[in-house]
């Protein structure tokens, strides 16, 4: 309604800062901090403005009988579905995921032909697999403070499957779009074990059609109106002033909100994140599923719905999974309707370490991609010059997972064992002792703009804001 929009935080559609603010003067609903951000994002709004302009138009009349605003929202949504399908999906399909098919071979690129990649990837590389590397503490702290909230509350099982941070897959009846689609399904799951397989990565299009992505992208972007996000965080294990440490803002620009899809407002999200369960538990169980079938996958993160608010925020190369805390595959869901990356930029670019190739995806709307979390895809999402939507699904493998948690647990008991010598050390001296000197864990110097995902530059939220929002650092 008029007023819950007027109550929401008014912020820059593309840029999301609250100062000196214009509002659009056709459709009144959309906000910029100044006309060059209003040129950039119109051809994006273009569509939508004259959509909301009619809505705002109907709305200072009389209002319809219900019957007759149920056919006008009807043909409204089929105007917009046309008209993002004429600007998107040509030679597509545009509803209930009908036409979802596997597009991952046009992704890829010859390493030599791509553009310019950091020519220390190496030295990355080389340190993540470096055996003792000191990033353990950090890792330790991040999965106990998860398992202490999973053991503080009493375990539980939601429709969804929730359990305390995480969510269970394959209670249910893992269908996909309902039924009356299995040889399609069939098809596309076995595409996809193919291109994980041969790439490493699996990129879908048309995933769920053009109606179901709106109701999505119309979820999340009142979410952000709301000023319902915050900054993406990085961890730390270098002191503020030492030469090496990169400002978190340098690293990664996005803004992120959690979101398990029981939330007000979110049943869309919710519908997405089953979807995208149901397709990997499929691929995780079928027969001949190659490199899938050396994990057993029956659980995943909460939903990181992420922003980057456009003026060129990005994220440096980094790894999602490089110490091993359980998640194996990262899916990611684009909102981002007419999305030419000539224009806005925004490209993720993901470098399998297994290949010659590299593979820039675009974030087009109703694409949904797959790949493996670890080491084996460093990956960075290169500067948005307008506002860019994604959410992003991490799921586990059991036995890594329950290897990470094992050692939380050995590493929070030797913390706290050190803790009390050190107190009792403190309160009753020993004069044939001494306290032992504090000790410095050494860490490789890496360049400024690169993200190891351990320690300085990690791709994970801070150890601190792990234990408040109880969720796998990511």
């Amino acid at each position: 309604s008029d007023s819950d929009t007027e109550m929401d935080i008014a912020r820059c559609s593309v840029c999301g800062t609250q100062q000196q603010l214009l509002r659009c003067a056709k459709c009144k609903a959309v906000y910029y901090c100044s006309p060059a951000h209003q040129h950039l994002d119109w051809p994006a709004h273009r569509q939508e403005c004259r959509l909301l302009a009619r809505q705002r138009s109907a709305s200072n009349n009389n209002k319809p009988k219900p019957q007759q605003q149920k056919q006008q929202q009807r043909q409204q949504l089929q105007q917009l579905q046309q008209a993002v399908a004429a600007a998107t999906f040509v030679g597509g399909s545009g509803g209930g995921g009908a036409g979802a098919n596997c597009s991952t071979a046009q992704m890829m690129t010859p390493a030599h032909q791509a553009q310019s990649w950091p020519a220390d990837v190496d030295n990355l590389l080389s340190l993540l697999e470096q055996p003792g590397h000191a990033h353990a503490h950090a890792r330790a702290q991040e999965t106990a403070d998860a398992e202490a909230e999973a053991e503080a509350e009493p375990k539980h099982q939601h429709h969804h499957g929730e359990k305390s941070s995480s969510y269970q897959i394959g209670l249910g009846d893992a269908s996909f779009l309902g039924s009356g689609s299995e040889r399609r399904y069939e098809d596309l799951c076995r595409n996809i074990i193919s291109d994980m397989n041969q790439y490493g990565l699996s990129v879908v299009d048309d995933f769920l059609g053009t109606e179901r992505g709106l109701k999505i992208l119309n979820e999340v972007r009142s979410m952000y109106n709301a000023g319902a996000f915050q900054d993406g965080m990085v961890v730390t294990n270098q002191k503020p002033d030492a030469p090496s440490a990169v400002r978190g803002d340098k690293i990664r620009g996005d803004k992120i909100k959690w979101v398990g899809g029981n939330e007000p407002g979110c049943s869309n999200v919710w519908y997405l994140t089953n979807q995208i369960d149901s397709v990997v538990y499929r691929v995780n169980t079928m027969k001949d599923n190659g490199i899938l079938g050396n994990y057993h996958i029956r659980e995943r993160t909460r939903a990181m719905v992420a922003c980057y608010p456009g003026s060129g925020t990005h994220y440096v190369m980094h790894v999602d999974n490089p110490n091993k805390d359980g998640r194996v595959i990262t899916a990611i869901y684009y909102l981002n309707i007419n999305w030419d990356a000539r224009e806005s930029g925004g490209i993720l670019r993901i470098r399998p370490t297994t290949g010659t190739t590299v593979a820039d995806i675009e974030p087009k709307f109703d694409r949904l991609i797959f790949f493996w979390s670890d080491i084996r895809n460093p990956h960075e999402v290169q500067p948005a010059h307008r506002t860019r939507y994604a959410i992003t699904v991490w799921y586990f493998d059991a036995k890594e997972r329950e290897e990470a948690l094992n050692r939380a647990k050995l590493e929070n008991n030797k913390t706290n064992n050190v803790a009390v010598q050190s107190q009792t050390q403190r309160t009753e001296p020993d004069s044939t002792t001494t306290s032992p000197a504090p000790t410095t864990s050494s860490s490789s110097s890496l360049p400024p703009s690169m993200s190891t995902g351990t320690g300085a530059l990690n791709a994970n939220v801070s150890s601190n804001s792990c234990a408040t929002s109880s969720e796998i650092c990511t």
